[in-house]
């Protein structure tokens, strides 16, 4: 029986690329210029289906949530550590459809400028 042997290179390629190949590989770690690039229409898709909720307004209101979110994203997203914008991308890609306020709030609570439970109540007498 022929046993089987594997190159050094091969063999640590092996072991190490399934714990570096995602980071390595990921958008999210390569892309330190700007935040991705989600869909406005996807993000605000179901703002625009019928029903007794729908209105145009709604979904005027979520695409200028989104455009506000991707602004401020712009402006904010090199000062996010890249650990913070890498996980946080890859949450709100959860479910398929992308979202810049998903995104916002991800790096805002990460960062502290959400806070994480509301405030407490005043005592009422």
């Amino acid at each position: 029986m022929r046993s089987a042997r594997l190159s050094v290179p091969l063999a640590l390629g092996l072991l190490v690329g399934p714990l570096v190949g995602p980071l390595a590989a990921s958008p999210s770690s390569a892309r330190a210029e700007g935040p991705p690039t989600f869909s406005l229409a996807k993000a605000c898709a179901l703002e625009d289906r019928p029903g007794p909720y729908a209105s145009r307004a709604s979904e005027r209101g979520c695409l200028a949530d989104e455009r506000a979110a991707r602004r401020t994203l712009r402006r904010l997203w090199p000062t996010y550590p890249a650990s913070d914008r890498g996980n946080c991308r890859a949450e709100s890609e959860i479910g398929g459809t992308p979202s810049y306020v998903a995104l916002l709030t991800c790096l805002q609570l990460e960062d502290g400028t959400l806070p994480r439970e509301p405030p407490p109540l005043s005592q009422v007498r």
